[in-house]
Protein backbone atom coordinates (compact mmCIF):
# COMPACT_ATOMS: atom_id res chain seq x y z
CA UNK A 1 0.00 0.00 0.00
CA UNK A 2 1.41 3.37 -1.01
CA UNK A 3 1.01 5.76 1.89
CA UNK A 4 3.69 8.37 1.36
CA UNK A 5 2.56 10.57 4.25
CA UNK A 6 3.63 7.86 6.71
CA UNK A 7 7.15 7.02 7.72
CA UNK A 8 8.22 3.43 7.18
CA UNK A 9 9.19 1.56 10.32
CA UNK A 10 12.64 0.95 8.81
CA UNK A 11 13.19 4.67 8.31
CA UNK A 12 12.82 5.49 11.98
CA UNK A 13 16.18 6.88 13.11
CA UNK A 14 17.27 6.86 16.72
CA UNK A 15 16.55 10.59 16.96
CA UNK A 16 13.03 9.98 15.68
CA UNK A 17 12.63 7.15 18.17
CA UNK A 18 13.68 9.43 21.03
CA UNK A 19 11.17 12.04 19.87
CA UNK A 20 8.44 9.41 19.68
CA UNK A 21 9.23 8.33 23.23
CA UNK A 22 8.91 11.97 24.33
CA UNK A 23 5.46 12.15 22.71
CA UNK A 24 4.44 8.94 24.46
CA UNK A 25 5.66 10.13 27.85
CA UNK A 26 3.89 13.47 27.39
CA UNK A 27 0.60 11.81 26.41
CA UNK A 28 0.79 9.38 29.33
CA UNK A 29 1.35 12.21 31.79
CA UNK A 30 -1.41 14.32 30.24
CA UNK A 31 -3.99 11.51 30.50
CA UNK A 32 -2.87 10.70 34.05
CA UNK A 33 -3.30 14.37 34.95
CA UNK A 34 -6.81 14.42 33.53
CA UNK A 35 -7.76 11.29 35.46
CA UNK A 36 -6.28 12.71 38.67
CA UNK A 37 -8.67 15.65 38.37
CA UNK A 38 -11.81 13.55 38.09
CA UNK A 39 -14.19 13.64 41.07
CA UNK A 40 -14.66 10.31 42.82
CA UNK A 41 -18.17 9.87 41.44
CA UNK A 42 -16.88 10.08 37.86
CA UNK A 43 -14.98 6.80 38.18
CA UNK A 44 -18.23 4.81 38.30
CA UNK A 45 -19.96 6.72 35.50
CA UNK A 46 -20.61 5.03 32.17
CA UNK A 47 -17.91 5.37 29.53
CA UNK A 48 -18.44 5.30 25.77
CA UNK A 49 -17.76 1.53 25.94
CA UNK A 50 -21.06 -0.27 26.54
CA UNK A 51 -19.59 -2.75 29.05
CA UNK A 52 -17.30 -0.38 30.94
CA UNK A 53 -17.50 2.34 33.52
CA UNK A 54 -14.64 4.86 33.62
CA UNK A 55 -12.76 2.79 36.21
CA UNK A 56 -12.89 -0.24 33.93
CA UNK A 57 -11.36 1.76 31.07
CA UNK A 58 -8.51 2.84 33.36
CA UNK A 59 -8.01 -0.74 34.55
CA UNK A 60 -7.74 -1.81 30.92
CA UNK A 61 -5.18 0.90 30.17
CA UNK A 62 -3.17 -0.22 33.18
CA UNK A 63 -3.26 -3.88 32.20
CA UNK A 64 -2.25 -3.18 28.61
CA UNK A 65 0.68 -1.04 29.75
CA UNK A 66 1.91 -3.91 31.91
CA UNK A 67 1.45 -6.39 29.06
CA UNK A 68 3.35 -4.23 26.55
CA UNK A 69 6.31 -3.79 28.92
CA UNK A 70 6.43 -7.53 29.54
CA UNK A 71 6.05 -8.61 25.92
CA UNK A 72 8.75 -6.21 24.66
CA UNK A 73 11.11 -7.44 27.39
CA UNK A 74 10.41 -11.05 26.38
CA UNK A 75 10.95 -10.17 22.72
CA UNK A 76 14.36 -8.67 23.49
CA UNK A 77 15.22 -12.03 25.07
CA UNK A 78 14.21 -13.82 21.88
CA UNK A 79 10.86 -15.10 23.13
CA UNK A 80 7.88 -14.43 20.84
CA UNK A 81 5.74 -17.30 22.08
CA UNK A 82 2.29 -16.76 23.57
CA UNK A 83 2.31 -16.45 27.37
CA UNK A 84 0.17 -18.97 29.23
CA UNK A 85 -3.52 -18.25 28.75
CA UNK A 86 -3.05 -16.06 25.68
CA UNK A 87 -3.73 -17.00 22.03
CA UNK A 88 -0.96 -17.64 19.54
CA UNK A 89 0.28 -14.50 17.74
CA UNK A 90 -1.90 -13.51 14.82
CA UNK A 91 -4.88 -15.63 15.86
CA UNK A 92 -6.88 -13.01 17.78
CA UNK A 93 -9.00 -10.00 16.82
CA UNK A 94 -11.10 -7.51 18.73
CA UNK A 95 -14.17 -9.60 17.96
CA UNK A 96 -12.66 -12.86 19.23
CA UNK A 97 -11.06 -11.22 22.28
CA UNK A 98 -13.74 -8.70 23.21
CA UNK A 99 -15.40 -10.64 26.02
CA UNK A 100 -12.08 -11.66 27.59
CA UNK A 101 -10.76 -8.10 27.44
CA UNK A 102 -13.96 -6.63 28.85
CA UNK A 103 -14.30 -9.03 31.76
CA UNK A 104 -10.61 -8.86 32.57
CA UNK A 105 -10.74 -5.09 32.94
CA UNK A 106 -13.83 -5.28 35.15
CA UNK A 107 -12.15 -7.84 37.41
CA UNK A 108 -8.93 -5.80 37.59
CA UNK A 109 -10.83 -2.65 38.51
CA UNK A 110 -12.44 -4.46 41.42
CA UNK A 111 -9.09 -5.86 42.55
CA UNK A 112 -7.20 -2.55 42.35
CA UNK A 113 -9.92 -0.43 43.94
CA UNK A 114 -8.65 3.02 44.86
CA UNK A 115 -5.16 2.15 43.58
CA UNK A 116 -6.23 2.30 39.93
CA UNK A 117 -4.54 5.58 39.06
CA UNK A 118 -1.41 4.84 41.08
CA UNK A 119 -1.09 1.48 39.35
CA UNK A 120 -1.59 3.01 35.90
CA UNK A 121 1.08 5.63 36.64
CA UNK A 122 3.55 3.00 37.83
CA UNK A 123 2.97 0.67 34.88
CA UNK A 124 3.16 3.52 32.35
CA UNK A 125 6.49 4.52 33.87
CA UNK A 126 7.77 0.96 33.50
CA UNK A 127 6.62 0.76 29.88
CA UNK A 128 8.15 4.05 28.80
CA UNK A 129 11.40 3.02 30.49
CA UNK A 130 11.51 -0.21 28.47
CA UNK A 131 10.73 1.59 25.21
CA UNK A 132 13.15 4.46 25.86
CA UNK A 133 15.89 1.89 26.48
CA UNK A 134 15.59 0.28 23.04
CA UNK A 135 18.87 0.42 21.14
CA UNK A 136 18.79 1.17 17.37
CA UNK A 137 19.31 -2.48 16.52
CA UNK A 138 16.36 -3.47 18.74
CA UNK A 139 13.66 -1.29 17.17
CA UNK A 140 12.75 -4.07 14.71
CA UNK A 141 13.01 -6.90 17.26
CA UNK A 142 9.90 -9.12 16.89
CA UNK A 143 7.63 -9.23 19.94
CA UNK A 144 4.48 -11.17 20.77
CA UNK A 145 0.99 -9.71 20.43
CA UNK A 146 -2.25 -11.70 20.09
CA UNK A 147 -2.94 -9.81 16.86
CA UNK A 148 0.44 -10.69 15.35
CA UNK A 149 4.18 -10.24 15.77
CA UNK A 150 5.05 -6.55 16.25
CA UNK A 151 8.44 -4.80 16.03
CA UNK A 152 9.48 -3.53 19.46
CA UNK A 153 9.54 0.12 18.41
CA UNK A 154 5.94 0.02 17.24
CA UNK A 155 4.65 -0.59 20.76
CA UNK A 156 4.95 3.20 21.05
CA UNK A 157 2.28 3.45 18.36
CA UNK A 158 0.12 0.78 19.94
CA UNK A 159 0.22 2.59 23.28
CA UNK A 160 -0.58 5.95 21.73
CA UNK A 161 -3.60 4.40 20.03
CA UNK A 162 -4.81 2.94 23.33
CA UNK A 163 -4.40 6.30 25.07
CA UNK A 164 -6.19 8.26 22.34
CA UNK A 165 -9.21 6.00 21.95
CA UNK A 166 -9.72 5.26 25.62
CA UNK A 167 -9.30 8.88 26.68
CA UNK A 168 -12.10 9.60 24.22
CA UNK A 169 -14.13 6.78 25.78
CA UNK A 170 -13.79 8.45 29.18
CA UNK A 171 -14.33 12.05 28.08
CA UNK A 172 -16.98 11.88 25.37
CA UNK A 173 -20.05 10.89 27.44
CA UNK A 174 -19.67 14.11 29.43
CA UNK A 175 -18.11 16.26 26.71
CA UNK A 176 -19.67 16.01 23.22
CA UNK A 177 -16.78 18.10 21.89
CA UNK A 178 -14.13 15.61 23.04
CA UNK A 179 -11.73 14.53 20.33
CA UNK A 180 -8.78 12.27 19.72
CA UNK A 181 -5.42 13.71 20.73
CA UNK A 182 -3.73 15.11 17.65
CA UNK A 183 -0.37 13.91 18.95
CA UNK A 184 -1.58 10.30 18.63
CA UNK A 185 -3.09 10.42 15.14
CA UNK A 186 0.11 9.74 13.14
CA UNK A 187 0.83 6.64 15.23
CA UNK A 188 -2.68 5.26 14.76
CA UNK A 189 -2.34 5.71 11.01
CA UNK A 190 1.07 4.00 11.00
CA UNK A 191 -0.51 0.97 12.65
CA UNK A 192 -3.34 0.95 10.14
CA UNK A 193 -1.03 1.31 7.14
CA UNK A 194 1.24 -1.51 8.26
CA UNK A 195 -1.64 -3.70 9.54
CA UNK A 196 -0.02 -4.12 12.93
CA UNK A 197 -1.86 -6.23 15.51
CA UNK A 198 -4.56 -4.32 17.42
CA UNK A 199 -3.89 -1.27 15.25
CA UNK A 200 -4.94 -3.10 12.08
CA UNK A 201 -8.27 -2.94 10.28
CA UNK A 202 -8.88 -6.72 10.67
CA UNK A 203 -8.55 -6.30 14.47
CA UNK A 204 -11.33 -3.70 14.46
CA UNK A 205 -13.55 -5.76 12.12
CA UNK A 206 -16.44 -7.79 13.50
CA UNK A 207 -17.29 -10.41 10.83
CA UNK A 208 -20.79 -11.43 9.84
CA UNK A 209 -22.32 -13.68 7.18
CA UNK A 210 -20.53 -13.74 3.84
CA UNK A 211 -21.99 -11.30 1.30
CA UNK A 212 -22.99 -12.42 -2.17
CA UNK A 213 -21.80 -9.04 -3.42
CA UNK A 214 -18.88 -7.47 -1.51
CA UNK A 215 -19.21 -3.81 -0.55
CA UNK A 216 -16.54 -1.21 -1.21
CA UNK A 217 -16.33 1.86 1.03
CA UNK A 218 -14.02 4.64 -0.16
CA UNK A 219 -12.61 7.08 2.40
CA UNK A 220 -11.35 10.43 1.18
CA UNK A 221 -9.65 11.72 4.34
CA UNK A 222 -8.53 15.33 4.27
CA UNK A 223 -6.62 16.39 7.36
CA UNK A 224 -4.47 16.42 9.42
CA UNK A 225 -3.21 13.08 8.07
CA UNK A 226 -4.68 12.81 4.56
CA UNK A 227 -5.30 9.47 2.91
CA UNK A 228 -7.50 7.97 0.21
CA UNK A 229 -8.25 4.28 0.75
CA UNK A 230 -10.89 1.66 0.13
CA UNK A 231 -12.29 -0.68 2.75
CA UNK A 232 -13.58 -3.78 0.95
CA UNK A 233 -16.05 -5.81 3.03
CA UNK A 234 -17.16 -9.30 2.02
CA UNK A 235 -19.17 -9.86 5.20
CA UNK A 236 -16.82 -12.30 6.87
CA UNK A 237 -13.58 -10.61 5.76
CA UNK A 238 -12.21 -7.11 5.25
CA UNK A 239 -9.34 -5.60 3.25
CA UNK A 240 -7.72 -2.17 3.30
CA UNK A 241 -6.63 -1.14 -0.19
CA UNK A 242 -5.38 1.90 -2.05
CA UNK A 243 -8.29 3.70 -3.67
CA UNK A 244 -8.10 3.04 -7.39
CA UNK A 245 -10.14 4.09 -10.39
CA UNK A 246 -12.89 1.53 -9.83
CA UNK A 247 -16.27 2.64 -8.53
CA UNK A 248 -17.07 2.43 -4.83
CA UNK A 249 -20.51 1.65 -3.44
CA UNK A 250 -20.13 4.51 -0.96
CA UNK A 251 -17.63 7.35 -0.67
CA UNK A 252 -17.09 8.94 2.75
CA UNK A 253 -15.36 12.33 3.02
CA UNK A 254 -14.12 13.33 6.46
CA UNK A 255 -11.13 14.32 8.58
CA UNK A 256 -8.66 11.87 10.13
CA UNK A 257 -10.33 11.85 13.53
CA UNK A 258 -13.75 10.98 12.11
CA UNK A 259 -12.22 8.24 9.96
CA UNK A 260 -10.60 6.65 13.02
CA UNK A 261 -13.67 6.99 15.22
CA UNK A 262 -15.77 5.30 12.53
CA UNK A 263 -13.35 2.43 11.89
CA UNK A 264 -12.87 1.83 15.60
CA UNK A 265 -16.59 1.68 16.29
CA UNK A 266 -16.78 4.86 18.35
CA UNK A 267 -19.34 6.71 16.24
CA UNK A 268 -21.93 5.65 13.69
CA UNK A 269 -22.44 7.17 10.27
CA UNK A 270 -25.83 8.79 11.00
CA UNK A 271 -24.72 11.00 13.93
CA UNK A 272 -21.48 11.80 12.10
CA UNK A 273 -23.49 13.03 9.13
CA UNK A 274 -25.89 14.98 11.38
CA UNK A 275 -22.95 16.67 13.11
CA UNK A 276 -21.48 17.75 9.78
CA UNK A 277 -18.43 15.53 10.26
CA UNK A 278 -19.11 13.16 7.38
CA UNK A 279 -20.14 13.66 3.77
CA UNK A 280 -21.58 10.64 1.97
CA UNK A 281 -21.90 9.86 -1.70
CA UNK A 282 -23.67 6.68 -2.78
CA UNK A 283 -26.22 4.26 -1.36
CA UNK A 284 -27.47 5.62 1.99
CA UNK A 285 -28.43 2.18 3.33
CA UNK A 286 -25.02 0.72 2.49
CA UNK A 287 -23.47 3.72 4.22
CA UNK A 288 -25.56 3.08 7.33
CA UNK A 289 -24.52 -0.59 7.31
CA UNK A 290 -20.85 0.31 7.84
CA UNK A 291 -21.17 0.31 11.63
CA UNK A 292 -22.31 -3.31 11.85
CA UNK A 293 -18.77 -4.42 10.99
CA UNK A 294 -16.84 -2.00 13.19
CA UNK A 295 -17.65 -2.03 16.89
CA UNK A 296 -16.00 -1.20 20.18
CA UNK A 297 -16.27 -3.09 23.44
Amino acid sequence: MTLSVWVSKKEVSMTMHENRVKVLRSEMERVQGYLAGLPEIAWTEQSACDLWEVRHVVAHLSGVSEFYATTVTRGLQGDTSAPEGRPDPGTATGASSGDRIAQGAIANAEMLGDQLLATLTERDSQLVSVLAGLAPENLETPCYHPGGIVPAGNFIDLRLKELALHEWDVRSPQDPEAGLSGACLPSIMILLANSLASGSLPWAFWPGPSLANPVRYRFDVTRPVPIRVDIAVSGDKVRLEDAGDSNADVTFRCDTETFLLLTNGRIATAPAIAAGRLEVEGDSQVAADFGQWFKGI
